[in-house]
């Protein structure tokens, strides 16, 4: 069969030049437009359920809204493998992890198909549950600051909301854009319980006059929860549109209602005593809902933007989409500062792509220089070098075509496979050049084995050599082609994180293998047809080559007179690479770590830690890692925001610090580890992210 394949190669030689052009044109368009990322998928398909409930203690949750929506809704779903809820105050969690293979866009329909009987299995409490939007493995894509000195910051968290937020979440590849520390604008009414006494009005009687007086109230047993309709009125010669056009702007105008107070008849003796007005019974200000969270920008409190990204979105492009997006918007956002480089994942991975097409060009170079020393020949160097670019092109197709992403474990494993598909190119074209070279003077083609004269007959003279030799080297080649796939096996059945990493290398691995075992059976014997020596001409030999070959059979005359030797010397050499394993540091888990440029400090104060607390010591902090040589940012979050990523309560944190690509990583890590451990009390850590 293979020999078969070797001479419909060299028959059609042709088309297989002109298929492999088409490989290394598609394999280089592919690799512009494959999705980049630092790390694979590796997260199960699972899908999350956020019920904000605020007001409501951590018992409440979980008695009111996590159990029936856990018991009654979701523990039923189809293709469901676990489920497990997280119940803090003002929160409810569940999250729901199906089996392997289901497709994530099934597994989000059945939870849907659910949720809309919420309605009727829980109280009404809190706001409609929600699921969180599909987010890739890595989660986030982007932290974006907001500054200002001369801007309030329910002012700045208008223009976050209802303009910063919705052009961001047009941008291709954005799942969500969480705002910390977002201070939604309200009016207050702030009532001093003796103050009300004094003045003989009730607390419902202020509820029900605040609520009464916008158009529309969230309270169900107000007149507002049902707003009247503005209808039209018909003239003789037209129609005239009524709307209704809200008088309460201002806390000041909200302050001139008058209480609504139960009717008392009046009589000419005593007059009905004269309404009294919100403001002078209480305190009519503009302010904001009680903070779940906030952000710390700059040393100072500002609004952190957390975007991430759906599932195999690239995370460069949708960097660049982002940055684009706020540019267009900077002109309306004066007197913003925005900090745009607490945490981008896009830089480490365009500095790693660039120092790996840095070390590929050069190793390029080199293997074209030891090519063509080895071989004395610019056809093996031309014939070896397009046989392996078209392997790693086919390579890169069938993992596109695969779903993947081009991070570092793909990166990986093509790497480990340049090395074998060279070696098996140059091997290939050694034994064709070697048959090249000893079958010149013959005229008629003869068969190198029993089973392939038929097939030869069909070959000129050079074209029976190249069959000859690339049929040589097939069946060892093969034998430890089977052998180094095999042992490819075990990464298949580890679990967890390993799984997640590890398998992917072994995938990228075995594919370019497997390509490039195919790319050697035809795309090199009609590259050699093709470049091969014009008949009559002697095929040149390296005076390199042919002086390391004399030295390897000096050795290998050598060894085999004293067999007894080599064993002793194979076996001691055993024993020292076993015994110097125990030497060896074991690492603390097979998952790979990357000197990212980006780390995570993660804060928990006490219990019962107050979230003016923990932004207090949010940003001591932030201020002592600014002033660190080698820190480019540091941001903060504290609490947690509605619909993030993070669930925490306000003793909760996390630092975001960007370490300088050009400072030293080791002493920087190391300095940021020293600050951060001189705070006692609060459990912390700090890891890559």
């Amino acid at each position: 069969m293979m020999e078969g394949l070797v001479a419909a190669s060299i028959r059609a030689r042709g088309l297989v030049v002109a298929l492999a052009i088409l490989v290394l044109g598609l394999g280089a368009l592919q690799l512009n437009s494959m999705p980049v990322d630092v790390l694979p998928e590796f997260g199960e398909t699972k899908v999350e359920v956020r019920t904000e409930a605020l007001g409501l203690s951590a018992y409440e949750v979980e008695q009111l809204i996590t159990a029936p929506m856990e018991q009654n809704l979701l523990n039923n779903v189809a293709f469901l493998e676990d489920i497990s809820s997280k119940s803090i105050p003002s929160l409810s969690s569940v999250e729901l992890v199906f089996e392997d293979g289901t497709d994530p866009f099934d597994a989000r329909q059945v939870v849907q198909e659910q949720l809309t009987e919420a309605s009727k299995s829980l109280p009404n409490v809190s706001r409609p549950p929600q699921m969180l939007q599909p987010l890739s493995a890595t989660g986030r894509v982007m932290m974006v600051g907001l500054k200002a000195t001369d801007i309030d910051l329910l002012d700045m968290s208008v223009l976050a909301r209802w303009t910063i937020r919705p052009q961001l979440m047009g941008v291709p590849g954005v799942s969500n854009v969480v705002i910390w520390g977002q201070r939604d604008q309200q009016l207050q009414v702030l009532v001093d319980p003796a103050r009300l006494q004094v003045e003989g009005v009730t607390l419902d009687q202020v509820i029900a006059t605040a609520g009464n007086a916008l158009w529309a109230s969230p309270l169900s047993f107000l007149e507002a929860a049902a707003p009247g309709r503005g209808g039209f009125i018909d003239t003789p010669a037209q129609r005239l549109g009524v709307q209704h056009i809200n008088p309460i702007l201002t806390a000041d105008d909200l302050a001139r209602v008058a209480v609504e107070t139960p009717v008392v008849a009046s009589t000419e003796d005593e007059p009905a005593p004269p309404a009294k007005q919100l403001g002078q019974i209480a305190d009519v200000v503009e302010g904001h809902q009680p903070l779940i969270g906030d952000g710390v920008v700059a040393d100072g409190t500002g609004l952190m933007l957390v975007i991430e990204k759906l599932p195999g979105a690239n995370a460069v492009k949708v960097t660049e989409g982002i940055e684009d997006e706020l540019a267009k918007l900077a002109p309306g956002l004066e007197g913003i500062e925005i900090e745009s480089s607490i945490f981008r994942p896009a830089t480490y991975i365009e500095t790693s792509r660039d120092n790996m097409l840095g070390l590929l060009l050069i190793g390029l170079g080199l293997g074209v220089l030891a090519l063509a020393a080895l071989t004395f020949s610019w056809r093996s160097v031309v014939i070896s070098v397009v046989s392996a670019a078209v392997s790693l092109a086919g390579a890169l197709l069938v993992l596109a075509w695969w779903g993947e992403t081009l991070n570092v474990m793909i990166l990986a494993g093509l790497v480990l496979a340049i090395t074998v598909i060279i070696d098996d190119v140059v091997d290939d074209r050694a034994s064709i050049s070697a048959s090249l070279a000893e079958g010149e003077t013959t005229t008629e083609p003869t068969a190198a084995a029993a089973g392939t004269s038929e097939r030869l007959t069909t070959l000129d003279a050079t074209g029976a050599r190249i069959l000859r030799g690339a049929s040589a080297i097939r069946s060892p080649l093969g034998y430890a082609t089977v052998a180094l796939l095999l042992m490819l096996v075990s990464f298949f059945v580890l679990t967890g994180e390993s799984d997640a990493f590890l398998s992917v290398i072994a995938r990228s691995f075995g594919i370019a293998i497997l390509v490039s075992i195919i790319v050697a059976m035809t795309v090199t014997p009609a590259l050699s047809r093709v470049f091969g020596p014009a008949p009559g001409r002697p095929v040149a030999e390296s005076p390199i080559a042919a002086g390391v070959s004399k030295l390897y059979a000096g050795i290998a005359a050598k060894v085999t007179a004293t067999p007894a030797a080599a064993y002793v010397a194979l076996v001691a050499v055993a024993v020292i690479g076993l015994g110097s394993m125990a030497f060896l540091e074991r690492p603390e888990s097979l998952v790979p770590r990357f000197e990212d440029t980006d780390l995570l400090v993660r804060w928990e104060g006490p219990t019962g830690t107050s979230l003016p607390e923990m932004n207090r010591i949010s940003t001591r902090v932030s201020q002592e890692l600014r002033g660190l040589s080698g820190i480019d940012n540091v941001g903060a979050h504290t609490g947690r925001a509605v619909l993030s990523d993070d669930i925490g309560g306000a003793n909760a944190g996390e630092l975001w610090v960007s370490i300088d690509p050009s400072a030293d990583y080791d002493e920087t890590l190391d300095a940021v580890k020293e600050v951060v451990n001189g705070y006692p009390g609060i459990n912390r850590g700090v890891t890559e992210y």
